[in-house]
């Protein structure tokens, strides 16, 4: 009997991951940064500065993660873009026109408003 419900335990456990991969969206990238526009200034909305804050650290990884594929992409010579410099501005002043131009276009994705933020920063040198 315990061999069964030991078999039955796995069995529901494989269901459900498998269930959850079969209905997961796919996204580009996750949490804050993974969303649309209008799903940021909700959570930003619900949150307050907590949530502010929270973009913040979001941001600050997605900038981090992107910018260094540029750089190694570059050095590599497989791309001609240059890595920025991604503290040109505050992560406060970044996540106020992060949440300016979700609050514009709010069907946007957030992580294509973030690359038009870090499309302006100067060429880093390396």
């Amino acid at each position: 009997m315990k061999f069964y419900s030991k078999l039955l335990s796995l069995l529901f456990f494989c269901f459900i991951i498998l269930a959850n991969a079969s209905f997961s969206r796919e996204l580009a990238t996750w949490g804050f940064t993974g969303s649309k526009c209008s799903k940021t200034i909700d959570i930003i909305n619900q949150f307050g500065k907590t949530g502010k804050s929270t973009l913040g650290f979001s941001i600050q990884g997605f900038l981090t993660g992107y910018n260094s594929h540029v750089m190694m992409m570059d050095l590599q010579k497989k791309s001609s873009v240059k890595a920025k410099v991604i503290n040109k501005y505050s992560i406060t002043e970044i996540t106020n026109i992060l949440i300016g131009k979700c609050t514009a276009t709010p069907k946007k994705a957030t992580y294509v408003a973030l690359i038009e933020i870090w499309r302006t920063f100067p060429d880093a040198v390396y």
